[in-house]
């Protein structure tokens, strides 16, 4: 009795563990959209270039705040805790003529008071700064769109990887049935076989064969899951979903991308990422360059303000001014001399990693439209390939269903059309993945 009691126990355990795990293993079904804007979401390096962005943005206000005026508000406060301040030359100090004192009495020069308050306001307008400012601030602005368009390319990077880890599945998944039917047939011939083996129509090495062929064909199967197993690990790696979630692929239609003339792509190949942004490199060296020119000119300014005291009575409260101020560093011109060559150095670098990069660019345009050329060839021969083995079997099925053919040989004919629609379906993708890397040269 104790016995059985532990043993329902224990039964209820595992059921309850059991449930646990299935709960635990949630599922998740994507689209390709929604793989690709979850992979954008998700993606932290995505999220650092984006801050990189937005610390050039500040940069450039931080630079842009040093046009403004500047103005400076400054206050003093002192308490002395002596009675009498006051500087007074006593009668007679200075020496007497005759009968006369010099001073003639008590003469008091500063009378003293226990709070005094001075303070000031002083504002400078600089002039000539004006020019490095306005260039540094249009620098800046140019280097933030040169990580603009790097976010851009590594946005485009991204969702081509995610695309093409989608279709690798999908392919996968179709190999995988294949397997299956490869598995069907072999089964049926080994069925054959041994029905023969028991009328002694055929030897038993004969069916030995058939089973090692069957267990090929097994291996086979479990070598194309596990290749899917791997695909999908890496696409929720990418997608960066936790190993728990089990992800399942709508099955949605594909879509044939257009491949466009080898003339077309080549005429937008300005419109790539990464050249944008070796151009907007330029133009950072360039207004870089200006700015070290700039640093040439001497520091002018407009100065102005206002002062309050009440510490020398004699003198007045308020005063206000206003002037210029010129400073000039004589002998800064070694120092700006080598910043300016800093800066065409700069500018030479970026002009001829621009001509790097659009020769890059061609290249790989001419080398993916070879490669998509070719994948459209594949992709028209298998889809005729297809179109007959779907005739072929068609015609089969009708002699299955009228007596001439056997299961058997109708197995064998499903084989072959699997495989043909794996290979149609496989050089689709194959050919999409061959257009996207084009669009993706040219920015799309």
């Amino acid at each position: 009795m104790i016995k059985k009691s532990i043993y329902h126990f224990c039964l209820l355990c595992v059921t309850l563990l059991f449930s646990f795990v299935v709960k635990a293993q949630t599922q998740e079904v994507l689209s390709l959209e929604k793989a690709k804007q979850l992979a954008i979401s998700q993606n932290k390096l995505l999220e650092i270039q984006q801050e990189k962005v937005n610390e050039l943005n500040f940069k450039k206000d931080e630079t842009g705040a040093n046009s403004l005026p500047m103005l400076y508000l400054t206050g003093n406060y002192a308490h002395t805790f002596n009675d009498d301040n006051s500087i007074v030359i006593p009668q007679g100090a200075l020496g007497s003529i005759g009968d006369f004192s010099i001073p003639g009495q008590n003469l008091t020069v500063y009378e003293g008071k226990q709070n005094m308050l001075t303070g000031g306001l002083l504002a400078y307008q600089p002039l000539t700064q004006l020019l490095r400012v306005n260039n540094g601030v249009k620098a800046i602005e140019a280097q933030a769109k040169v990580e603009q368009f790097k976010l851009k390319a590594a946005q485009s990077k991204i969702e081509n990887s995610i695309e093409k880890l989608y279709y690798a599945v999908r392919i996968q998944e179709k190999k995988l049935e294949t397997a299956q039917t490869n598995i069907d047939w072999a089964k049926a011939k080994l069925y054959d076989a041994e029905s023969a083996l028991l009328a002694k129509q055929i030897q038993n090495v004969n069916v030995i064969g058939l089973k090692a062929d069957l267990a090929d064909k097994k291996h086979d199967y479990l070598v194309e899951e596990i290749a899917l197993d791997n695909y999908l690990v890496d696409l929720k790696t990418t997608l960066m979903l936790p190993d728990s979630v089990d992800v399942k692929l709508e099955d949605q239609p594909i879509k044939i991308y257009n491949l466009n003339s080898k003339a077309y792509y080549l005429s937008q190949a300005n419109n790539n990422n990464e050249l944008l942004g070796a151009k907007k490199q330029i133009e950072a060296a360039n207004y870089g360059t200006k700015a070290a020119k700039n640093a040439y000119l001497p520091d002018l300014g407009v100065i102005g303000g206002v002062t309050y005291q009440n510490v020398i009575s004699e003198l007045p409260s308020t005063s206000y001014y206003l002037g210029v101020n010129f400073t000039w560093n004589v002998l800064g011109f070694v120092k700006h001399r080598a910043q300016l060559g800093e800066s065409i150095s700069k500018q030479n670098q970026a002009k001829a990693y621009a001509e790097h990069t659009i020769s890059k660019i061609n290249g790989a345009i001419e080398k993916g439209y070879r490669n998509a050329i070719q994948a459209q060839k594949l992709m028209d021969v298998a889809d005729e390939a297809y179109n007959f083995r779907l005739e072929e079997y068609r015609i089969k099925k009708d002699g299955l269903d009228s007596g001439l053919l056997t299961k058997k040989e109708l197995l064998e004919t499903k084989y072959t059309l699997d495989k043909a629609k794996q290979d149609a379906f496989s050089s689709r993708l194959n050919f999409n993945m061959a257009v996207l890397d084009l669009n993706t040269l040219i920015g799309l």
